[in-house]
């Protein structure tokens, strides 16, 4: 079994898990470096996102190819869900293994008439390393819409990211002139909060995991710093102007740095 070696890395090391069932031994970090993951961020739907929560085809796929093999998706409807899984012999989908924590399981087949679901963690964990769960059970614990992804094989390919790094420039600069408008103003402790997912995640959680995975110390811990003073600030629940409370000095210089990694990664990847 593959287990996570990085924060929130669970539907990573759920494709090294689907990978081993194809005599491919991997496992998240180092499909996160071969992608080049750390040097890559988005903005979907209202939100900035970076490292692990860039998920699903559209990402793995950057690694995948590169193997011979191709990510595919089907989104189903719960009603359809365990049926459609009855049929599969490897599959990756999210369930709620608690009841506000949702994370990336792999379906292995039927045992007793219930599904078996390899739980992708921690090695240290306490979690159980499988899941069995009857229809019920797994329909308790999946949204409305189920995406259920499969491997298959295919041909080697050269996969072109130029296009992919020099977005996630471009988003990164939009990230850090969103967050310098959002901190210049007085905003309500409900702001921020829910500005922690949508804003901040992407530079002071997931961005600080993915310079640690590169070696980044020293941009690293710029953020770390930054990120104990909003954690800081969220903890008062009070109305605050965060740019009073935050380094934003410390923060674009690291912020800035950051795009000069990714620059240079860029150059290296059309020599």
């Amino acid at each position: 079994m593959k287990y996570m070696t990085f924060n929130s890395s669970c539907s990573y090391a759920g494709v090294a898990n689907l990978l081993s069932f194809y005599g491919i031994d991997t496992e998240d970090r180092t499909i996160a470096l071969e992608m080049g993951l750390p040097f890559l961020f988005d903005y979907e739907d209202g939100c900035y996102l970076s490292g692990p929560m860039l998920q699903g085809a559209k990402w793995f796929n950057l690694y995948l190819k590169t193997i011979g093999y191709t990510m595919t998706e089907k989104e189903v409807n719960k009603e359809q869900a365990c049926d459609y899984l009855r049929d599969l012999q490897y599959a990756m989908l999210g369930i709620y293994v608690s009841e506000r924590n949702k994370h990336a399981v792999i379906y292995t087949g039927m045992k007793d008439g219930r599904f078996c679901m390899l739980n992708n963690k921690w090695e240290q964990s306490d979690e159980p390393d499988t899941l069995l769960l009857s229809e019920q059970e797994l329909s308790q614990r999946v949204d409305g819409i189920v995406t259920v992804a499969v491997l298959e094989k295919t041909a080697c390919e050269t996969v072109k990211t130029e296009s992919v790094v020099k977005r996630s420039i471009a988003v990164l600069q939009s990230l850090a002139k969103e967050i310098a408008d959002f901190c210049s103003q007085k905003k309500s402790p409900m702001d921020i909060r829910s500005s922690m997912n949508t804003l901040f995640r992407a530079i002071l959680l997931d961005g600080i995991t993915m310079l640690d995975l590169i070696g980044e110390t020293q941009i690293s811990q710029k953020l770390k710093i930054v990120q104990g003073q909003f954690m800081n600030a969220v903890k008062e629940n009070n109305p605050l102007q965060l740019d009073q409370r935050l380094d934003m000095a410390l923060l674009n210089s690291a912020i800035t740095e950051y795009i000069d990694l990714i620059f240079a990664f860029m150059c290296k990847q059309v020599k």
